[in-house]
Formats: C-alpha cells, sequence, structure tokens
C-alpha cells in the first residue's frame, strides 16, 4: 500500500495554470444588463450566446471557440457573481456550457469530508423576474450545460405563440445542470422548470447536485413534463437525477411534480424528493400509459437510495403495467396518499396484470393511510422490503434540514441509529449506491477483523450516517524510500512556486500554505524517523470518523490527532485466526523484532522489523491501531497486515571522458553513485551490495557491452541466481577501446545486486570520445515515471472530488 498523493489543491492550481498559459477561448460576460448589440464596450449574457453561435463577435463579448468541425464543440460562457435580469427568453442556438462564479471555496475544508474545497452558497443568478422563460433550444436541439448558478422566477406565459410550457427550460436537445438551483419557475401549462420536446434523436436529461424547489406549473410537471405527442413515443430521452434535491414544489392545481410518458429512461439516485404538493387527485412521480399521454413499454423507472417522504397527493408515485420498475434502498414512505399506487385493474396490481416492479431493501408502509401498493410476490419468495408501518417518521429521520453548507445547499434528511433491527441505519445488506447524497463514500462491506459485528452495510434513503470505525488495512508493503522522499519533495517544490506566483489567488493562500506544512513535516519527519525497510501508514485514509446527531443537528468530528487518540500493538508474525476477542497469530506471536509505532507528528504509524529479515512467503505480520475520541472515549481497532519485501538498489546512469591521451582507456567504480537506500538506512553490520560466498563484494552485472570495448576487473566471479552462468564484478573496472584512433562513442548497460541478490534497474555507462565532444564527464540520471505517474493520479482524484 502506498501511503502518498499528489497534493490535490496544488494539482488543481496546476492544472488551471496551464490551462490558463493555453489561448482561452471562454467568452466573459462584463454587463448585468440585458442588452442586445447596443453596446460595445460591454458583452451581455445574450450577447455571450449570440457571439457563440455566429463565431464572431457580437456586442461587446469575444470570440469564443470556432474550430469546431460539425459545430458540437460547446462554447463556454463564464458569469461573475450578481444578477442578470432577463427581459425575454436567452435563445439557444449552439452548444453551450455557461458557469456561474464558482461556489467552491479554498479558504476552509469542506465539513462534510475534511478535504478541500468546500461547496459554498451559490454566487450567480439568472432571472427571469416572473416575466419570461430562461432557457429555449426548440429549433436548435443544442446542447446546453448549466454549472454553479441560481435560475429563479422564470416564468412560460400562453400566448398566440406560446403554449405556456416549461417556465425555465424548454428544450429539445440535451440538457445538463450541475450544482444548480432552479427555484420560483411558473409555467401556465406544463412543466414548471422544464419542459422537454423529442425531435429525432437519443438525448439525456441531467440533474446532478442541484436544488429544485418552490417551481409550479397549472397541469402537468411542477418540476419536469415532456411533450407526449411529437417523437417522445420512439425517441429515447434518458434522465437522471443524482445527489439532487427536489423540494416544496407544486401546489393543490398541479397534477404532478415528475410527469413521464414516451421513451423515457428514468434513474433516480442519491437524492431526496420531499414535501412537494399535487391536487387531490394528482401525484408526485407519474408514470403510466394514457391515451393522451402515452407510455413506451421500452420506458423504465430506476429509484436507488433515495428519501422521497412527506409529500402530499393522491399518491407520490402512480405507475401500471406498462414498461419496468426497479426500487432498492429507498425510504418511500410516511407521505400525505398513498406512496405507490396502481393505476389501473381499480389499484389491485394482480398476477395477470403481469407488472415489472421489482423492488428491494426498501422502507415502505403497508398498511395505512401512507401505504405502498404493490404487485403481489412470485410464489413462496418473501418480501425484503422494510415495514414500517409502525413505526412513526420522527423515530426514524430528522426533521428536513434547510439547505446549508454541512449538507452543500441541497436540504435533505439524515436518519436515526437506534441500533434496532427497524430503522433505517445498518440494514446488513449490500448493494446501494457506493456514495451518499453527500459525497461521503459508503465503505460498504469493509473487514473489521477485532469487531465484525461494526462492519458497515447500506443505510436505506439518500443519507449514510458515519461511525467511528478503525477499518482493517492490508497488503501492506514497504515502498521506495528514495522515490518517497522525492515525491514529497516535489510537492513542496510545486506548492512554493503556486504560492509564489502572483496569479495565485490570495483566497487560494492558507489552503496552500497549510498543504505545504503537511508535506514538509511529512518529508522532516520520514527523514527522522526512517527505518529499514518501514511502512508508513495513515491511520485515517480508510477509517470513518463519528457523525453524532444532536435534536436534528449533525455534527461531525473530523479526523485528526487533536480530536483523536492512536494507539498501537504489535500481534506477531504467521497467519491470524478468529475474529473479536478470540483473534489471535499463529506463528510467533510474541516476535520481538516486529515494531508497530504512532508518530504524532509524521502522522503516521511506523511497522518495520529490527532483525532486517523479508517475511516469508507463508507468513504475514501483524499489528493493531486503535483510533480513541478524546472527547468521549468511544473508540474502533482496526488490524494492520503487512509484509516486509527487499526493495531493488538503484543503479544511476554514468558518463565518462575517454581520449587519445589516455589511449581511450578509462578506469572507474559505478558504485559510487549506487546505492540500496530505497530500503532504508541498514542495519548494522549489513552491507548494501552483494557478496559471493568467500566475501568477495562483486554486484556488477555488464548486460552489454560493445564489441570494441574490453574490460577488466579489481574482483570478478559467478553472479548469484539465478543468474550463476554469467560473471559479475566488483571493485574499479578498467574500460579500453580497442580501436585507439577512434571517434566513437561507447555505451554499455549494467544493473547491480544488493546484499540479498535483488537485481536494480538497468542503468548505462557512457563512454564519450572527446575527438567528437569535449564535454566534461558527469554522472547521475534515474527514472521517475512512477512518480509523475502518481501525480497524474492525485490530479484525476482532485477532478472526480470536484464533480
Amino acid at each position: 500500500m502506498k501511503n502518498y498523493k499528489k497534493g490535490l489543491l496544488a494539482a488543481m492550481i496546476l492544472s488551471a495554470m496551464s490551462l490558463m498559459a493555453a489561448e482561452d477561448k471562454t467568452i466573459y460576460v462584463t454587463t448585468f444588463v440585458d442588452e442586445d448589440g447596443e453596446n460595445n464596450e460591454a458583452c451581455s449574457l445574450r450577447e455571450a450566446i449570440k457571439t457563440a453561435k455566429l463565431d464572431k463577435s457580437y456586442g461587446g463579448c469575444n470570440v469564443g471557440r470556432t474550430l469546431r468541425l460539425d459545430g458540437s464543440a460547446p462554447d463556454v460562457i463564464q458569469l461573475e457573481a450578481g444578477e442578470y435580469k432577463l427581459e425575454r427568453e436567452l435563445i439557444v442556438e449552439s452548444a453551450l456550457k455557461i458557469y456561474g462564479k464558482t461556489p467552491f471555496s479554498y479558504t476552509r475544508r469542506s465539513p462534510i469530508t475534511n478535504l478541500y474545497p468546500t461547496r459554498e452558497a451559490l454566487k450567480t443568478t439568472i432571472s427571469g423576474q416572473k416575466k419570461t422563460r430562461l432557457f429555449n433550444s426548440m429549433a436548435s436541439q443544442s446542447s446546453l450545460e448549466i454549472h454553479h448558478l441560481i435560475l429563479k422566477d422564470g416564468y412560460a406565459a400562453i400566448n398566440g405563440l406560446d403554449k405556456g410550457n416549461g417556465g425555465t427550460f424548454y428544450v429539445a436537445g440535451p440538457l445538463s445542470i450541475n450544482t444548480s438551483e432552479i427555484v420560483n419557475s411558473r409555467a401556465a401549462a406544463e412543466g414548471g422548470a422544464i419542459y422537454s420536446v423529442a425531435m429525432n434523436t437519443e438525448k439525456n436529461i441531467t440533474i446532478q447536485d442541484s436544488l429544485i424547489h418552490q417551481n409550479q406549473a397549472n397541469s402537468y410537471g411542477s418540476v419536469l413534463a415532456m411533450d407526449c405527442q411529437a417523437n417522445l413515443g420512439a425517441t429515447q430521452t434518458n434522465v437522471k437525477i443524482n445527489s439532487s434535491s427536489i423540494t416544496r414544489n407544486g401546489s393543490s392545481l398541479t397534477n404532478s411534480i415528475l410527469d413521464f410518458c414516451g421513451y423515457a429512461t428514468v434513474e433516480m439516485v442519491n437524492s431526496t424528493i420531499a414535501k412537494n404538493t399535487a391536487s387531490a387527485t394528482g401525484h408526485i412521480v407519474r408514470m403510466t400509459n394514457q391515451v393522451n399521454r402515452p407510455l413506451s413499454a421500452f420506458s423504465s423507472l430506476t429509484a436507488a437510495s433515495n428519501t422521497i417522504v412527506e409529500n402530499t397527493a393522491k399518491s407520490t408515485l402512480l405507475y401500471d403495467n406498462v414498461g419496468s420498475k426497479v426500487f432498492g434502498f429507498n425510504v418511500l414512505a410516511f407521505n400525505q396518499g398513498l406512496s405507490c399506487e396502481y393505476g389501473l385493474n381499480q389499484g389491485n396490481p394482480t398476477k395477470e396484470q403481469q407488472v415489472k416492479f421489482y423492488t428491494t431493501q426498501n422502507a415502505i408502509q403497508s398498511t395505512g393511510p401512507s401505504r405502498c401498493v404493490l404487485p403481489p410476490l412470485e410464489e413462496n419468495a418473501t418480501s425484503n422490503n422494510l415495514d414500517v408501518s409502525s413505526s412513526t417518521f420522527s423515530s426514524l429521520l430528522t426533521d428536513y434540514l434547510e439547505p446549508a453548507i454541512d449538507n452543500r445547499y441541497l436540504g435533505l434528511y439524515y436518519p436515526r441509529d437506534n441500533k434496532t433491527a427497524t430503522d433505517l441505519v445498518d440494514i446488513g445488506e449490500s448493494g446501494c449506491i457506493e456514495q451518499d447524497q453527500r459525497g461521503v463514500d459508503r465503505v460498504i462491506g469493509s473487514t473489521l477483523t477485532f469487531d465484525p459485528d461494526a462492519k458497515n452495510t447500506c443505510e436505506i434513503g439518500s443519507v449514510e450516517i458515519r461511525r467511528l470505525t478503525a477499518a482493517d488495512i492490508t497488503d501492506l508493503k514497504n515502498t521506495n524510500l528514495v522515490g518517497l522522499n522525492d515525491f514529497y519533495q516535489t510537492n513542496i517544490d510545486d506548492i512554493k512556486k503556486i504560492i509564489a506566483d502572483k496569479n495565485t489567488p490570495a483566497d487560494e493562500l492558507p489552503g496552500l500554505k497549510e498543504e505545504l506544512k503537511e508535506y514538509e513535516d511529512l518529508l522532516k519527519y520520514t527523514k527522522q524517523y526512517q527505518k529499514y525497510r518501514a511502512i508508513y501508514i495513515n491511520p485515517f485514509v480508510l477509517a470513518m470518523p463519528q457523525e453524532t446527531l444532536s435534536g436534528n443537528i449533525i455534527q461531525t468530528k473530523i479526523f485528526n490527532s487533536k480530536n483523536y487518540d492512536i494507539s498501537v500493538r504489535a500481534l506477531g508474525v504467521g497467519k491470524l485466526t478468529g475474529t473479536g476477542n478470540s483473534a489471535s497469530v499463529e506463528g510467533n506471536p510474541n516476535d520481538p523484532n516486529l515494531k508497530c509505532e504512532w508518530k504524532p507528528d509524521l502522522n503516521r504509524i511506523m511497522m518495520y522489523r529490527t532483525d532486517a529479515k523479508d517475511t516469508s512467503s507463508v507468513d504475514m505480520e501483524f499489528c493493531s491501531y486503535t483510533i480513541k475520541d478524546r472527547a468521549t472515549g468511544a473508540s474502533s481497532t482496526g488490524l494492520l497486515r503487512a509484509a516486509f519485501t527487499n526493495i531493488a538498489p538503484i543503479a544511476k546512469n554514468d558518463e565518462y571522458r575517454i581520449s587519445p591521451e589516455n589511449n581511450l582507456t578509462v578506469t572507474v567504480n559505478p558504485l559510487e553513485n549506487d546505492s540500496d537506500d530505497g530500503d532504508g538506512p541498514l542495519p548494522s553490520g549489513k552491507s548494501a551490495f552483494y557478496h559471493d560466498k568467500d566475501g568477495k563484494e562483486i554486484p556488477i552485472r555488464i548486460l552489454k557491452l560493445p564489441a570494441g570495448v574490453s574490460l577488466k576487473a579489481e574482483r570478478q566471479g559467478a553472479c548469484p541466481d539465478p543468474y550463476q552462468n554469467q560473471t559479475c564484478y566488483g571493485g574499479k573496472l578498467t574500460f579500453s577501446v580497442r580501436n585507439n584512433l577512434s571517434q566513437a562513442n561507447y555505451s554499455m548497460e549494467y544493473a547491480i545486486f544488493d546484499a540479498d541478490a535483488k537485481i536494480s534497474e538497468t542503468a548505462t555507462i557512457l563512454l564519450r570520445n572527446t575527438v567528437k565532444n569535449t564535454n566534461t564527464s558527469s554522472s547521475g540520471g534515474g527514472a521517475s515515471g512512477i512518480w509523475a505517474l502518481l501525480g497524474l493520479l492525485g490530479l484525476a482524484a482532485y477532478r472526480r472530488l470536484r464533480k
């Protein structure tokens, strides 16, 4: 296991700086006024959209992306913090990505993950002023992506040219809404927030990490509706709602909130759908086949790890026997009206109806006014849903928590851990979505040797409650210490350059300085405490912190040495048997040479041996570590399972000068800049390089020797297995060019063996002939590809986090 990663904040800023160095094709909006070509001194949002279509400046806008070939590559439009008030709708005529001012701040860590950045409130608003729709892509069918925007007060009125659909979006092309908010939009007809028209090509509608609230439609779909009479029956529309909250939409006059028809493939995952309202005959989610709203037999609805509660309507979900439905790990209960209603056969989904509705591990009510009416089970089958008919809402969930920084400004519910078989926490099953609505890893199924009953399993609903858990960390091995320290130094150098750069925003400096201090400490204390073939383990990296509900407030105690104590214990070498209190090591449980130590200033656990032995192929080396909450005394113990292995020695490239003055002969010691430092400091009495059975140091193996060069060595003998049929050399080596009139350079390859006969990577000895090249001799080199790769992996981790 490697315990290093590229600094996420530094990686992000380095990437941004490299992008800034390239030609910037972003179209920057410089005025909040809704201008349309009358002012060449400023660029409005409307003018930016036209500039993107024209591929030339319009109004005061700079030209964006022009080399699109087929015209599909999107232009990027950047808005500033503030409110953009529209006088009329914006016509989307080409592919666009529109960004508001970023809500991600690097001045402090996220209260949820303790990582940079933290998600703050949105800063940029586009308003329809309750008199106009915001976006219309009907004519062009172009794709539209929205990022970091509040879209408010849109209005679709009925007039001679408009049917009054889609208060915020009236779209015929792909639509993606990311880390945004749609609020207080109205449609005189359908689609209070979004109205989708299918034309001739499949399209996607995606709502990601967004809050959709207080939107209304006078008929269908206060949040989303579809044109059911166009090409929706034959053209697939994929709708995905992920990690979002859809709350307080609709009214007592609305027929539905989410209304699907045609060939719709719908996924709702990790989301909260709550406190929405439809009429006494209406529904929150409607997906049925009707004459005027047909539904394709190929349609589907998948819902996983959602919290769907406190909605008011005739039913929260209306379904029939057209298409398929799959529901898993949802809370679908505690609504006013039925939580699930079958739309045919007087509400009775019999076997003869052939309903394709599959459920697993949902919290539903089988009786009462909020019951979920489901098709009958197959013969001899039993339901694995959790019946919460006899439970109260407050015993299972908190009250609705308003959007705030500690829930990514989404608004949601936390499950209450009553430690009973009837609550929503740790239900003993896997299969839920890997992250919860806040982006917290659920860490399902991890092994807990010392407390197997505490193994984390799925919660039902969109939110995972974390509890203090020290995970078992297995497959640990020592890594190249030279490479590790070089990696820390590279991060230090990168961060210092960023801090010194005058273009680095001031609000990013505190986080950068904090990260710099972390890497400086890692380098300083790794060197201070380094041991031979040691393993350096971050005990917090796989553990889960404690989350505690205090009333309706969630409190997270972030992992660090201020909040938690770490203690460790060596368990021995051999095989581990048993679990819990019966766990023990068979073999050598009292091996005095196995050490396990916690270093608070290094923020790492160190495992090492004092006798320099490798771990045998049939054994493992074991320690335990305990994380203890300093305030409450709560603790959890995890297992460390490791194997110590020999790290290959380091052979570096060498260059030497030959000339006619010395008869093209040179005597050298290639080991002068080679080492076995990857293992760490050698134990007393242990040599770095290979000695044969007679005690001769002969670690050098020549892999390639040019035909025109002869070699003499101070010492030589058989190489170690499996190269025993080849000759190895030691001491000083003399290379002579047979043709003393030669003007050529000569290159040879070699490798070295350490004291345990581990061979290095190949290195080169270059004999540079001064007849052709008068450069002075030098030595050094060595590859660093793996560390460069790790840097790229760090950047990729940042991009996943950022998304």
